[in-house]
């Protein structure tokens, strides 16, 4: 994602009063030790070959990181203005984030 803090106020803009944005992202966690396991050597491959050159593409603006974890989108969901934000629930592959106003 090229502008991940403009994508988050553009959907805090456009969501209901009571309405939820539930993000599913790759699965991270916050620091790079506890990534080195084989999903996550994938996921940074991934991100280093695809992520990172294509956020850069769009402008340079600060991208989210090789792997963010849930401290790394929590900072962005609530810089937009969301003020309610939780993990629903996990896989071994991706994170759901629930995001409130």
């Amino acid at each position: 994602m090229g502008d991940p803090d403009g994508a988050a106020r553009r959907v805090r803009a456009a969501l209901a009063p009571n309405g939820t944005w539930l993000i599913v992202a790759p699965f991270a966690n916050d620091r790079l030790e506890d990534n080195l396991n084989p999903i996550g050597r994938i996921f940074y491959g991934a991100s280093t070959l695809i992520c990172t050159p294509h956020s850069l593409s769009e402008g340079g603006r600060p991208p989210l990181g090789a792997q963010a974890g849930e401290a790394r989108i929590r900072e962005v969901v609530e810089g937009a203005g969301f003020r309610r934000f939780r993990r629903a629930t996990e896989t071994p592959f991706n994170l759901v984030l629930e995001a409130r106003p």
